[in-house]
This record gives C-alpha cells, structure tokens and sequence, in this order.
C-alpha cells in the first residue's frame, strides 16, 4: 500500500514538472467551477424538495380575531422542519383563538403579493403580515417597477387591516450558503439597494418594516449559517425562523398590535 501511494506521488509530481503552468491553469479553473456546479445542482435539489414538500400554514378558530400573512417562501415557512416552528406556525401558538390565514406561495416576487391580498376578497384582519422581497433582488426586478408593486401591496394591506400591517424584509441573499460564493458579493450589494428601497416606501407608507439582520456583524446568518439556514442553504431554519419571531414579537409590542388574547414567548428550539 506504501509503495503504491508513493508510485502515485512521483506519477502527480512528474506531471506536475512536466506540463506547462497555464494549462495546469486551466485545469485547476475547470476542476474549480465543476466543483461549484456541482455544489450548486446539490442545493439546488435540496430547494426543489424542501419547497414541493412544504405547505403554508394556517389554522381556523371560533373567533372573530384573524391574522393574514402573505408573501414568498419565508411566508409561506419553507426550510423548517414543521409548520409550527414557521411565523405563521409561532403565531398561531401564541394566538391560539385567532384564525391564521395564509396566503403565501414559494417563489412569489411583490408583485404577486398583490394577488394573494386580493383572493381573500372582502374580508378584514386584526394584522397583515408580509414577508416578500428576496426573489426580487435574485429576478433583478427593475427598482421603479418594484417600488409601483410594493406602494400597491402596503396600500391594499392597510385598508384590509385598519393599517395594522408589519413588513419583513430578509437581506440575507449574499451570505446563503446555496449561491456561490463569487457572486454572493453581486447579491449583497443588489440587496442593499432592494432594502434601502423598502425602506423608503415603507416609511412614506408609514408601514414598520422589520429589517432582518441585513448588517453583517450583528447577523446570526452569517455568524452561524450551518444553524440558521435549512439543508437547502437558502431559507432558514428551524432556529432561523425562531429569530424573525423574536424581533417581529418585539415589533408588535412597540406598535401596540398586541391584542386581548393571553401571550407568552415559550418556544425554545
């Protein structure tokens, strides 16, 4: 066995010596982006799976109270491993005589939020909830066309709700595991200017937008992403979705969104 990893040495070295430097190039630049590709495929599946096994949650009570939440996949939950460690899913806990509608759907841009709100026809809701705007920073949806959808969407959401509405934004799209890391940075700064977008329309709409961890050094995606991220690399998981719950719970109470029902944070993942 010794004599044969030591035939192998000698074999690479020699090639080594004997070719030319930038064909070794080449052929590392090849080996690399194979590498990434095939990392990418991995994930990639790993989304498909998550996402066509994963259902919105909602729950139904004998009650008047009703809480809406509408948007993309971080709406909908996908990435945890059961619906009740979702936002919908922790809201329901701690609201357990309000009806939880859900109306999200994988993949949705803003643009679609507007359809979602508009299928619960008529109807009226102590709080909406909307989580969008991470497959408009990858879709490279043109800014003005984004800020249209969105100004469309916090309207609708306000005179459904009496103007008891909270926006989430998730700016983690460049430190996601599931894209490569050359162009995590293109990400990163295509989000900057998705959030400072968000950030305007939401305050002209007077509508409290939860900034989720969008800052690198206070972001426990990026400190602890083996944790904070589902298998997939891309939603986030189980603990994840447990610190969007914290800081929209803290948002809730600062804005007086709290209602009669009895409340308690007893979750521990």
């Amino acid at each position: 066995m010794e004599a044969y990893a030591l035939g192998v040495s000698h074999a690479v070295l020699f090639y080594i010596t004997e070719t030319s430097w930038w064909v070794l190039l080449a052929q590392g630049v090849t080996l690399f982006i194979s590498y990434v590709a095939l990392n990418a495929l991995e994930l990639l599946i790993e989304t498909r799976f998550i996402s066509r096994h994963n259902m919105s949650f909602s729950s139904f009570a004998d009650s008047t109270s009703s809480i809406l939440i509408a948007g993309d996949s971080t709406a909908v939950g996908t990435g945890a491993t059961d619906p009740k460690h979702t936002v919908a899913g922790l809201l329901s806990r701690d609201f357990p005589h309000t009806g939880i509608v859900n109306v999200a759907r994988n993949g949705s841009c803003v643009k679609s939020v507007v359809n979602q709100l508009e299928c619960v026809g008529d109807n009226t809701f102590n709080i909406i909830i909307i989580s969008t705007g991470g497959n408009d920073v990858w879709a490279l949806t043109p800014l003005k066309k984004l800020r249209t959808d969105l100004c469309t969407v916090l309207n609708k959401a306000k005179q459904m709700s009496n103007h008891r509405v909270v926006l989430l934004f998730f700016g983690n799209e460049g430190s996601a595991p599931f894209f490569p890391f050359l162009i995590r940075g293109l990400l990163m700064r295509r989000t900057e200017q998705v959030k400072d977008l968000f950030k305007k329309v939401a305050h002209d709409e007077q509508v409290p937008l939860l900034e989720l961890f969008s800052d690198p050094k206070q972001n426990p995606f990026v400190k602890d992403p083996k944790r904070m991220f589902a298998r997939d690399g891309l939603h986030p998981s189980d603990a994840g979705y447990w610190e969007w719950y914290k800081h929209l719970w803290r948002l809730m109470s600062e804005r007086g969104y709290h209602y009669k029902e009895e409340s308690h944070l007893r979750y521990h993942p």
